[in-house]
């Protein structure tokens, strides 16, 4: 489960700098649509149906509550959307390739 959650971290990572906390995004999570919609036309992101679609909400909308936390937690990295936002738990697993425990 540690493995996973450093790949999240990873994957969250846009920008690593020590820019000033004014300057980290905060996302409106009741915006968390509006924001899904932008990043499907800017990722380029197609999803085999509802179903695979809403999964991918979910994860989307988990990912930007972990973006406000580590942005509020760290003084310097800066943690934004990127291509791996909306990955699921089971995508981000399969990122880590072959395990052997």
């Amino acid at each position: 489960m540690r493995s996973v959650s450093v790949v999240l971290i990873l994957a969250l990572v846009a920008i690593a700098s020590a820019a000033p906390a004014g300057d980290k995004p905060h996302y409106d999570l009741n915006k968390t649509e509006e924001y899904f919609e932008k990043y499907i036309k800017d990722f380029h992101k197609v999803y085999k149906n509802d179903a695979d679609r809403e999964a991918h909400y979910r994860a989307f909308a988990d990912s930007l509550k972990q973006i406000n936390k580590l942005n509020e937690e760290s003084d310097s990295a800066t943690f934004g959307i990127n291509n791996f936002t909306d990955y699921t738990e089971e995508e981000r697993k399969n990122m880590l390739g072959l395990r052997i425990d």
